[in-house]
């Protein structure tokens, strides 16, 4: 099913696919449940606030956690079960910093704009600590605060391979504010799972990035990072149901022996003449590197799998990556050449 309902899934399997001593830790989380899916959708994962980030905020704002407030579709909750599980406090919603600013004069952004610009990366402490006169509020902070949104993450598995399994990739995320560190909500929580644990989530269908109809129909997968992840359940999906059409991927990371996510999995498939795999890690050599820089290299066969109709998806940083992608692309094949893209529908993207 793919309603609105949470569900819950049990973790089998929770495995590192970095090294121990990279500078990031991505998991692979397998998890079991009943639902329906397509190659291409998210899970949404409800998680809970970390402790730590839960206490910084108590303290910050002079509460105990035993204060009562009374919470919309929630009733009446002691402050410190409000923030782990009910209130948004890991990021940091502009809607907030306008009600802040409007009900309470505390703050100097211009206009919405600036509001969404000052909360991109931030989260609750960070507002707490720039702008300590919002400390005074205390309990009334809380009342100002957005609910806590579940978290989205591509399936990194096929419906044909596993049925009953959803697999995810995640990065484990986090700041340091004010000299103390804050975890993110979700990746803090999976990061701790293990076998048998039990996770709340649900298959959000995500229409606008599906393979072709035609298993005959070659496809070009651009990705960094975790935006790997849907490029697995892809390569599995195509390879299950026998596809003939041609599979590229251009995966960007930082070093082969410490951040190849899913390396043995990827090479295999290559080695079996099921993908053509081009890897791109940008600090491995004097001059970064990026999947934009292989695209390049790889222009001709590019124009050639255009010609013939493949389908290209980007997934991976909005800010930097896709960006650089689209105009790579655009260079290679041409105005003309993206605007079929576009108009066909060929061209998808699931960027965050």
């Amino acid at each position: 099913m793919c309603g609105m309902e949470m569900r819950h899934w049990t973790v089998i399997e929770r495995r590192l696919e970095t090294a121990e001593d990279a500078p990031k830790r991505v998991h692979c989380l397998k998890l079991m449940g009943e639902a329906a899916w397509t190659p291409g959708d998210w899970f949404l994962v409800q998680p809970h606030n970390p402790d730590q980030v839960v206490d910084d905020v108590l303290v910050a704002l002079g509460l105990t956690g035993e204060e009562s407030i009374t919470l919309r579709r929630h009733g009446v909750l002691k402050a410190r079960e409000a923030l782990t599980h009910y209130l948004e406090i890991t990021q940091l919603d502009p809607a907030v910093l306008n009600r802040l600013q409007r009900q309470h004069g505390i703050g100097d952004w211009p206009d919405r704009a600036a509001m969404a610009a000052y909360a991109q990366g931030r989260n609750l402490a960070d507002l707490l600590c720039d702008w300590p006169q919002a400390r005074r509020l205390g309990l009334v902070l809380l009342s100002l605060l957005s609910p806590l949104a579940p978290r989205y993450y591509s399936i990194a598995s096929s419906p044909l391979v596993t049925p009953e399994e959803v697999h995810l990739l995640f990065r484990e995320v986090g700041r340091t504010v004010c000299g103390r560190y804050h975890p993110g909500a979700a990746t803090h929580m999976l990061a701790h799972l293990s076998p048998g644990d039990i996770v709340r989530g649900r298959v959000q269908v995500n229409k606008h990035f599906r393979l072709p109809e035609s298993p005959e129909t070659p496809i070009v997968m651009i990705g960094s990072g975790v935006g790997l992840a849907p490029f697995l359940g892809f390569m599995a999906h195509r390879i299950a149901m026998g596809a003939t059409g041609e599979h590229w991927l251009f995966f960007g990371e930082t070093h082969r022996d410490k951040t190849f996510l899913c390396q043995q999995q990827l090479m295999r498939w290559e080695a079996a003449g099921h993908l053509s795999l081009i890897t791109a890690f940008s600090r491995d050599q004097a001059q970064k590197v990026y999947v934009q820089h292989r695209l390049k290299a790889h222009g001709k066969a590019l124009v050639r799998l255009v010609n013939a109709g493949a389908h290209i998806y980007v997934c991976g940083d909005k800010r930097n990556m896709a960006p650089a992608v689209l105009e790579t692309l655009s260079q290679i094949v041409g105005e003309a050449g993206m605007a079929a893209l576009k108009a066909e529908k060929r061209l998808k993207m699931d960027v965050f």
